[in-house]
């Protein structure tokens, strides 16, 4: 089951994907919180801070799952007549770096104390 159910991502996150998106994305956002974590949040109690800390991390992860799939990269240049996009080469940062990025934002605590653990 998801950490962050769609109507906290829409109201309280302020996300932009559908819902439909938002539920498939935020399933394997909660895998990867759990083994980034090593399912320490399904053993111990946590706290009502740290759950919404939990929720804000799934809601992230799900995004960048999202823009990952979709290819979304970072745009160097952009023509609008006859279409013509263009993307940075280089300077991308992998996949798993940019779910450990939005993971750290909100867990960065616990995923440091895991790893002492």
């Amino acid at each position: 089951m998801a950490y962050a159910d769609f109507e906290f991502y829409r109201d309280i996150y302020k996300g932009t994907l559908s819902e439909t998106a938002f539920g498939r994305f935020s399933e394997r956002a909660s895998d990867y919180i759990d083994s980034r974590t090593e399912y320490i949040l399904k053993k111990a109690a946590i706290t009502e801070e740290m759950e919404e800390r939990v929720k804000k991390a799934c809601c992230a992860l799900s995004d960048v799952m999202c823009q990952s799939e979709t290819g979304g990269g970072v745009r160097s240049s952009e023509t609008v007549g006859d279409l013509s996009v263009s993307y940075a080469v280089g300077t991308q940062r992998s996949e798993t770096q940019k779910l450990d990025d939005a993971i750290q934002l909100y867990l960065a605590d616990l995923v440091k104390a895991v790893r002492w653990l």
